[in-house]
């Protein structure tokens, strides 16, 4: 039997109805994924929906079980209207309603393995990013990123506490191999982030300090503080600074008279063939952490209770002060100690702080420097000429014990530098040659 034509022409009225009634209510949808195919090239992996990726929720989006807030969402937009293709920044920003604080997420559009189409309340249509490659951008930088990210930024879950020294932790690295080549070098640094320490071995002894870090290490620039650039540190008598002499330094972190002080010290053995003056370290976080959980009444009393830090030699024309506590944080997170027994001034922290507190924070203190100066914590090693050590200045305390002279040409030589954290997170995570094009561009 023939089947009337009529049922299936365009001609038809109500065939005709229909279709556009079901085309405008997918006009706005089909327009809105095309102008995504359009803005990122026809990207054959938008052309993938990943099924229940994404969905809404009252305060924004949910991607892959990560929950955004429709402000973070406008605000983390990556399309080339909202982020710069050479220099990775946000651009375009508005000079009122910088925040978008009143946009909210008005439709979801296809999601790739690396982005989500958004559609937002202002009529803006761009992508965020789903995972770190996506934010980050192409290789190599985001098989970096993925892999060190956490202990670049500092987090305690991707650093390795020790409270007794072990054989990774005193490890000592060759510097010629480390130097070879960016990788060897990528691997030291990012040993030392992790525990907080790195320790450099057979050093050609006519390398100095500035040759060490910003040639060979390629990591700059040197932080000026003021001991100025590079500190040339030698026995002399009646010494404006204490390292400058010979007797024994209790476990401190370096130069807590400094609002922000270094996060890196850089500790190069000139020479040294006096007797003594062996050098040992201690991992304070683990410290800290155990105080925690033992008496909570006491590290609180660490974390908001200023001690007051002073360097104020006569006759130098240096006069640096500061209030910090001994431990700061960040969040939930151990993020720095601030300790240098031989530079607090009880007299001013006395004069300026209250009696209740005073007489809490000496408890606290007293019961955590007891817990830092426990032998089983503590890593001795006597350097030699030409090693060298990077210390975590934000967490690993470095000391020293006295050392005398038998002989005139007897000499202990160091030269100390120091440097930003960001500095070195830099020298891990980008590469050697830059790479304008960010994933959506490069690959789509």
């Amino acid at each position: 039997m023939v089947r009337p034509s009529i049922r299936f022409s365009p001609s038809n009225l109500t065939f005709q109805v229909k279709m556009m009634s079901y085309v405008t209510r997918l006009r706005p949808q089909l327009i809105f994924k095309s102008q995504f195919a359009r803005k990122l090239g026809n990207a054959p992996e938008l052309s993938k929906v990943l099924n229940n990726a994404v969905k809404l929720t009252n305060r924004g989006i949910e991607v892959d079980g990560n929950e955004f807030l429709h402000v973070e969402t406008r605000n983390m937009c990556k399309c080339e209207a909202c982020y710069g293709r050479f220099s990775h920044q946000r651009t375009g920003l508005p000079y009122r309603g910088i925040t978008f604080s009143d946009v909210k997420v008005s439709d979801v559009g296809k999601t790739s393995d690396n982005y989500v189409s958004l559609k937002w309340s202002d009529g803006h249509e761009g992508v965020i990013a789903r995972n770190k490659r996506g934010n980050f951008g192409p290789d190599p930088i985001n098989s970096r990123v993925e892999k060190w990210f956490d202990l670049t930024c500092r987090r305690n879950s991707a650093q390795r506490f020790w409270s007794t020294p072990d054989e990774d932790v005193t490890k000592c690295w060759d510097y010629s191999w480390v130097v070879e080549n960016q990788e060897n070098t990528i691997e030291f640094l990012t040993h030392y982030m992790k525990y907080g320490i790195g320790f450099l071995v057979d050093i050609p002894r006519h390398l100095g300090m500035m040759e060490i870090v910003e040639e060979g290490l390629k990591i700059r620039p040197v932080r000026r503080t003021c001991f100025s650039t590079v500190d040339l540190v030698r026995f002399k008598p009646n010494p404006d600074n204490l390292g400058y002499g010979s007797g024994k330094l209790p476990a401190h972190t370096d130069l807590p008279f400094f609002n922000q002080a270094p996060h890196v010290q850089f500790f190069h053995l000139v020479e040294n063939t006096v007797s003594g003056g062996e050098s040992f370290w201690v991992d304070t976080f683990p410290i800290l952490q155990e105080l925690s959980e033992k008496r909570p009444d006491l590290f609180e009393v660490l974390k908001t209770v200023p001690m007051v830090w002073r360097y104020s030699p006569p006759g130098t024309g240096i006069y640096q002060l500061s209030r910090q506590c001994v431990v700061k944080m960040q969040g939930d997170e151990i993020w720095q100690t601030v300790d240098n027994p031989q530079s607090m001034d009880p007299d001013t922290f006395a004069r300026t702080t209250s009696l209740e507190d005073r007489e809490r924070w000496w408890e606290a203190y007293s019961y955590y420097r007891g817990m830092v100066e426990e032998q089983s914590r503590l890593f001795y090693r006597r350097l030699n000429g030409g090693e060298f050590v990077i210390t975590d200045n934000f967490r690993v305390f470095h000391a020293r014990k006295d050392f005398f002279k038998t002989g005139e040409e007897e000499e202990r030589i160091v030269s100390t530098a120091y440097m930003d954290w960001n500095l070195l997170a830099s020298r891990v995570l980008s590469t050697e040659k830059g790479d304008s094009a960010f994933l959506e561009v490069r690959e789509y």
